[in-house]
């Protein structure tokens, strides 16, 4: 690949990252929350049910501010608290099933049309595809890792 070419994708690469912020944004603030709630909120959607501690560590946040982002999350209806029938001390938290829909009816324009452009590709070019956004998110996954680290030291 050229310099040129290469240059080209990190830009387009940028330009992607940068729209997949302000779509972030933008859901937010249609579903009323701060972009930290949101994310929250969208972890829990992937990953749920976990525990207020099992969040925290994905998200990267100390359990008292993890505690406080699900009580305004649950204030919204977004979430759903459920304890433990054989340890009543542990409680898991689930995204509600409107908060489901709601994120749902947000996102599926536009992965409906992705889908759609994608299945259009001849079957090659779509496994060309998956396989570069996959390197793509190991190396930004990869280089995550690094910053969070380097904040460590």
């Amino acid at each position: 690949m050229s310099e040129a070419s290469s240059d080209s994708v990190a830009g387009t690469l940028r330009a992607l990252v940068a729209l997949v912020r302000e779509s972030e944004r933008e859901m937010a603030l249609r579903l009323g929350l701060n972009l930290t709630d949101y994310r929250a909120l969208c972890a829990l959607e992937e990953s749920a049910p976990l525990t207020s501690g099992r969040l925290a560590e994905e998200l990267g946040y100390t359990p008292a501010t993890t505690t406080a982002i699900t009580n305004r999350l649950a204030l919204h209806g977004y979430v759903t608290r459920e304890r433990s029938e054989t340890d009543r001390r542990l409680v898991t938290l689930s995204v509600s099933p409107e908060a489901s829909q709601r994120l749902l009816d947000l996102t599926f324009p536009l992965v409906s049309v992705l889908s759609e452009r994608l299945q259009a590709l001849p079957p090659d070019q779509i496994t060309t595809v998956v396989a570069f956004l996959d390197v793509a998110q190991d190396l930004m996954r990869t280089h995550l890792q690094i910053l969070s680290s380097k904040d460590a030291t």
